[in-house]
């Protein structure tokens, strides 16, 4: 599925220099017309204004132009505190033309790749405040800030809301050992509540989520804890933990 985005630019046209059988007429409700002399400045005319030197006019070009509000969107990596981790963002708002003149001067045909990279700066300053734990303060603070971003002198954004689409809402750089790291670490806590929970039913379903590839570093942890040796990784030591929280919860049903 393509991001959502619109060309604001509908029509160009060359006009002829003498035009006594077609002269040129304003444009349709929700459009404006630009005139492109060969001198000076554009002419723009709205759909209740009146065409400056119709029949004869030397006019270059001529260009419709899209006033309405359409949806534009797009994805984004957002840095966290940590840079070696990021927040996954989609992006999606309306957003239609504040002037129709910057429009045709820059050749504006993308609306949604031309407020793209001021609008996902604004929100890397945001989200890189965050660590990637606290992607729910992050979602919530990026949506507060976006009321005061001004996206481009030609187009203007309109209500718009910035996800977090992933949950835990990371996505670490999986070619960066600190960013697998750090993905390490944030298990390993995960775990050790649970180890202190004796809650057998959620370890299971935390523990089959992980990769066995990150679990070489944590047995110390839970031999210093008294649940098993040190030696066994991976889908082993799955079973060990889970079979120790298995007869924990038991001895305590117990008394």
């Amino acid at each position: 599925m393509t991001d959502p985005t619109f060309d604001p630019i509908l029509e160009v046209r060359r006009p002829r220099a003498v035009r006594l059988f077609a002269p040129i007429t304003p444009p349709k409700r929700g459009t404006a017309l630009v005139l492109e002399p060969r001198e000076g400045e554009p002419v723009v005319v709205d759909a209740d204004g009146r065409v400056p030197d119709a029949w004869l006019g030397n006019y270059v070009r001529s260009w419709v132009v899209d006033l309405a509000d359409h949806e534009v969107g797009f994805s984004e990596a957002l840095p966290a505190e940590d840079p070696d981790l990021l927040f996954d963002a989609y992006v999606r708002g309306t957003c239609r033309v504040d002037s129709p003149v910057q429009v045709v001067r820059r050749r504006v045909r993308d609306a949604a790749a031309t407020v793209r990279p001021a609008l996902a700066g604004f929100l890397r300053e945001i989200a890189a405040g965050y660590d990637i734990g606290d992607y729910a303060d992050a979602e919530a603070d990026l949506n507060a800030q976006l009321a005061y971003f001004t996206a481009d002198p030609a187009l203007h954004i309109g209500p718009c809301r910035v996800r977090l689409r992933i949950d835990p809402a990371v996505r670490g750089r999986a070619a960066h050992p600190r960013g697998r790291i750090r993905l390490g670490q944030m298990h390993r806590g995960a775990l050790g509540r649970l180890l202190a929970s004796g809650d057998p039913a959620l370890a299971a379903q935390l523990l089959a989520s992980v990769d066995a590839g990150r679990l070489p570093t944590m047995p110390r942890a839970a031999h210093a804890m008294g649940v098993l040796e040190p030696e066994p990784v991976g889908a082993a030591m799955r079973e060990r933990l889970i079979a120790h929280l298995r007869r924990t919860s038991g001895n305590a049903g117990n008394h």
